[in-house]
């Protein structure tokens, strides 16, 4: 599984996914929360990070096993790859450009617009929250894309 980080000064969204970017676990919590949220993450602590969650129960976190941690290099990143480097798993810094943007579409995938707001184009509309967690996903699915991207090169420099 797959730990994500949108780092901002104000504010950082975070997700847990699958190794195949599926959506477990999302949240914000504030970036001066940091030291807080890695050591509920390191200890998979629901009580430690159910004030952050915005997309499913605090209590999904027990027996989840994170494998990876990417954060985008985007602002405020130096602080939370300091923290994230706390975590035993590789922690790796990653283009995050478009995710803010991207994170709307997953907002509204994953909660459909209802009524009028289904009439509205995608452009027009804006998530009632903010989706900064989101972005984080954004992030992650960007990241596993440009692995299968690698790995398919990989594969025709080998002759496969």
């Amino acid at each position: 599984m797959i730990l994500g980080i949108d780092p901002g000064r104000g504010k950082t969204g975070w997700v847990i996914t699958d190794d195949g970017g599926e959506l477990l676990l999302s949240g914000i919590f504030p970036t001066g929360e940091g030291e807080r949220f890695f050591q509920g993450m390191k200890e998979l602590a629901p009580e430690t990070i159910a004030p952050f969650v915005l997309e499913g129960g605090a209590d999904q976190i027990e027996g989840i096993r994170l494998r990876e941690c990417v954060i985008g290099n985007g602002t405020g990143r130096e602080l939370l790859f300091s923290l994230a480097q706390t975590l035993p798993l590789r922690v790796k810094l990653v283009p995050e450009k478009g995710t803010t943007v991207l994170s709307r579409d997953l907002y509204w995938k994953i909660h459909p617009p209802k009524g009028l707001l289904r009439i509205l184009p995608a452009s027009l509309r804006v998530p009632p929250r903010d989706v900064d967690d989101l972005a984080a996903w954004a992030i992650v699915l960007g990241h596993l894309q440009l692995q299968k991207i690698k790995s398919a090169e990989g594969e025709k420099e080998n002759g496969n």
